[in-house]
C-alpha cells in the first residue's frame, strides 16, 4: 500500500471531514440534497491521499451531500451525442439527461437500450475490435455528413470471472480501455468527432489500488475481477490525459461518477443489497457528474473530476499522474488496434 500523502489542500469544500466528525454509516443515504452546481464547479481537491483506504473513504463520506446536481441549462438543441453503455446503470440516466436538455442522443450498447427513451441505438461490442469498426461504420451512415459534439466513454465492465476478448485480451482491458480507444480513434479516422467536441471518460477512483493495466493480466477469482477493474480505471486516466495533450482541439475529461448502487460487478441481493442501496448514490445521482461535465462552461480539458471532491489536482507520485507510462500505454493501444485493422482478425 502507498503511504499517504500530507493532507491534501481544499478549496471551497464547507463539510471536510477534518471539520466534522464521521457520521453513522446510515447518514451516507442518497436521500442528502446535492450540492448547488455553482459551489460544486468551483470545488477543487488537490493531493488526495493515494493510500487506498484513505481515498475511497474520502470518496464515501456523505458523497450524496457533496454530489452535484446538473443544471438544465445551457440547452443542447442542435448537438448531437453517442453514449456507450447507454442501456442500463448511469448510462441510461446520462442519455435520459442529454435529451431532456435537447441533444439528440445515440445509445451505444451490446443490447438496445431502454425503448422509453427518444434516443436511436447503435450496436456496440466494445470487447471485439472488428464490431468496434463495424459500430463506427454504422454511426457514419447514422450521422449522414453530420459529426459528434460529445461523446460518453461510459460503458464499462466489471468481470466476475476470467474471460478473454475476441482478440485474446483480458475482458476488462479489451472493454473498458482498448474498445474505447479504438471507438475514438475511429471517430477521429472518419472525420466524426466535431472540432471542439466534448470527451467525457467515466472512470473510478478505484483506480488507486492499481499501478499498471496490461492486455494479459490473468486471475482465477473475483477478487482478481474487482483487481481487473481497477486496473482498466487507472487506464481510463491515462487515455485521457493522452488524448487531451496529443489532440488539443478536444475538450476531453475523465470523471468519477461516485460509489454508485449499479448491477456492475453482479447484482446484491438481501441485506447486501440494503445497505448497498443505503450507502451508495442511485443511477440518477451518478449520472449528475458526468452530465455536469459533458454541458456546463468552464471545464478544463486534460482534468479529473470527481462527484465529491470537484476537479482534482494529483500529486505527482499518483499512478495516474505518471507522464511516461500514460504514454507507454497510448502507444500500445494504438499497436493493438493498428494490428488487429492490419489483419483484419475478428
Amino acid at each position: 500500500m502507498v503511504a499517504t500523502h500530507a493532507p491534501d489542500t481544499i478549496r471551497m469544500i464547507p463539510d471536510s471531514p477534518r471539520e466534522t466528525p464521521m457520521p453513522d454509516p446510515t447518514s451516507l443515504a442518497t436521500k442528502r440534497p446535492a450540492a448547488p452546481a455553482s459551489s460544486w464547479g468551483e470545488r477543487v481537491t488537490i493531493r488526495p491521499p493515494a493510500s487506498v483506504l484513505a481515498r475511497l473513504t474520502r470518496g464515501v463520506w456523505r458523497q450524496a451531500s457533496r454530489n452535484p446536481r446538473c443544471p438544465a441549462t445551457p440547452r443542447l438543441d442542435g448537438r448531437t451525442a453517442l453514449v456507450t453503455g447507454g442501456g442500463r446503470g448511469i448510462g441510461v440516466e446520462t442519455t435520459r439527461g442529454l435529451i431532456a436538455r435537447g441533444a439528440e442522443v445515440i445509445s451505444a450498447s451490446r443490447k438496445p437500450h431502454d425503448l422509453s427513451l427518444p434516443a436511436r441505438h447503435l450496436p456496440l461490442d466494445l470487447a471485439d475490435l472488428g464490431a468496434v469498426a463495424r459500430s463506427v461504420d454504422s454511426l457514419a451512415s447514422l450521422l449522414d455528413g453530420r459529426r459528434l459534439d460529445l461523446l460518453v466513454a461510459n460503458a464499462g465492465l466489471w468481470p466476475t470471472r476470467f474471460a478473454r476478448s475476441a482478440q485474446g485480451h483480458e475482458i476488462a482491458f479489451a472493454t473498458n480501455a482498448l474498445g474505447h480507444h479504438a471507438l475514438i480513434r475511429g471517430l477521429q479516422a472518419r472525420d466524426l468527432l466535431a472540432s471542439g467536441a466534448r470527451v467525457v471518460i467515466v472512470t473510478g477512483d478505484i483506480y488507486v489500488m492499481a499501478r499498471e493495466c496490461t492486455p494479459d493480466f490473468a486471475y482465477r477469482t473475483a477478487l482478481g475481477g474487482q483487481l481487473a477493474y481497477c486496473r482498466s480505471k487507472l487506464a481510463n486516466l491515462w487515455q485521457m490525459r493522452e488524448l487531451a495533450a496529443r489532440h488539443p482541439e478536444l475538450c476531453v475529461v475523465a470523471v468519477h461518477p461516485g460509489v454508485v448502487a449499479s448491477e456492475l460487478g453482479g447484482a446484491s441481493r438481501g441485506v447486501g443489497g440494503t445497505v448497498k442501496r443505503a450507502l451508495l448514490l442511485s443511477t440518477e445521482a451518478g449520472a449528475q457528474t458526468p452530465l455536469f461535465c459533458a454541458t456546463q462552461p468552464g471545464i478544463r480539458s486534460g482534468a479529473y473530476y470527481h462527484n465529491a471532491l470537484g476537479r482534482v489536482e494529483l500529486a505527482s507520485d499518483d499512478p495516474a499522474a505518471d507522464s511516461s507510462r500514460a504514454a507507454a500505454f497510448w502507444d500500445l493501444l494504438e499497436d493493438l488496434v493498428t494490428s488487429q485493422l492490419a489483419t483484419g482478425t475478428d
